[in-house]
Order: C-alpha cells, then sequence, then structure tokens
C-alpha cells in the first residue's frame, strides 16, 4: 500500500515541476528568446497593392556562365556579396537578375549553401522595429525582402543604397523586384551565397 502512494506522489510531484518548469519557460525564456532572435510572421495587414511596381528590367549584364557550373537541374538563387548581385538560375540558364543590399561588414550577410525555408508577404521585425515585405526566408533570422518599411510615417530604410551592403544582414531588393522574386520561389529553393562583402 505504502510503495503504492510513493509511486503515485512521486508522479504528481514530477508532473508539477513539469508544469511548473513550462510556465517558467513559456513567460519568461521564450519572449526574451522571442524579443532577440525572432521575427515574427503576420498576417499581411498592409495590401499588396500598395507595394505593386511595373517590373524593371535587368539591371545586370547577362552572365550565361554563372549558371552553367551549377551541376544539379531546378531553380537556384546565387547571392555574390562582392558584386551586391543576385541572380536566380533555373536548369542552368539566367531567368532574373537583381543588384541588392546585403548586410554591411559588422552585420554580415551569412555565406554558405541554403534553402528557402519561409515565405511571407509581410512580417514584422522586433529587432528592427520595421515591416519587411516579400519575405523570403533562409536562415534564422536571415531572408530576401523588400526595402523595410519603419513604423514612423511608414518611411522606407535603404532605397538609395541597392548596390552596396547596408543592411543588418538581410539581402534588400527594390521595391517591385522583391515581388517578382517572392513569386519566383518556392520553399526549398536553393541557394548559394559567396564572395566577400566590400
Amino acid at each position: 500500500m505504502n510503495r503504492h502512494f510513493n509511486s503515485i506522489l512521486k508522479i504528481t510531484i514530477f508532473l508539477l515541476l513539469a508544469v511548473v518548469l513550462g510556465i517558467f519557460i513559456y513567460k519568461w525564456v521564450y519572449p526574451q528568446f522571442e524579443s532577440y532572435f525572432v521575427l515574427k510572421i503576420t498576417k499581411n495587414q498592409h495590401s499588396s497593392e500598395e507595394f505593386k511596381t511595373p517590373p524593371p528590367e535587368s539591371l545586370v549584364k547577362n552572365s550565361p556562365q554563372l549558371c552553367k557550373i551549377t551541376e544539379n537541374k531546378g531553380k537556384v538563387i546565387k547571392v555574390d556579396l562582392s558584386q551586391q548581385k543576385m541572380t536566380l538560375c533555373e536548369d542552368g540558364k539566367i531567368i532574373k537578375e537583381f543588384f541588392v543590399s546585403t548586410g554591411k561588414k559588422e552585420n554580415s550577410t551569412p555565406k554558405g549553401n541554403f534553402r528557402v525555408i519561409s515565405k511571407s508577404t509581410m512580417i514584422y521585425s522586433k529587432m528592427t522595429d520595421c515591416w519587411l515585405p516579400f519575405w523570403v526566408g533562409f536562415k534564422g533570422n536571415y531572408g530576401f525582402h523588400e526595402v523595410p518599411i519603419c513604423e514612423e510615417g511608414e518611411k522606407r530604410i535603404g532605397e538609395k543604397e541597392i548596390g552596396k551592403p547596408a543592411s543588418a544582414g538581410c539581402i534588400r531588393l527594390k521595391i517591385g523586384e522583391a515581388e517578382d522574386f517572392y513569386h519566383r520561389v518556392e520553399i526549398g529553393t536553393r541557394i548559394k551565397i559567396y564572395g566577400q562583402t566590400p
């Protein structure tokens, strides 16, 4: 009888400790994590019409060699940090090229091979207190997006800095070009980021 009672008591104490630990993580640990590291993906609270502009012509000279070195078929996004240029390849051919603005040296964009892991027409960044239209995430808080919209007066940040490193680590695109890029890529699209930040 005592043995049975002791077993029930141990299980009850264990469950109570688990509940207390869960409450602690939810109330104190998770909010701290979210504040500094998590970009909250939200529903589009701005009309997509607000961001639509006619897609511009390619700004970069065609470089067929860039896509030919891709061994596998399918889409590949290539970002050259030294040129501040992004190329979208498909089956060894250039589909689209864009000038971009990557992270500054002190907040450099990560180099390596990645895949698209998330997409949203609009997210809010607690880290920068700005809205990021046409978000295409590839690693943690890093992603491609249109130049940010900051809360005060919905001012755009970095429009004149496309073509040079100016972001906090993400890859910014021009208004209109970001939407075009957003619709051309899918979850799982491969990404290669290389070169040196000037």
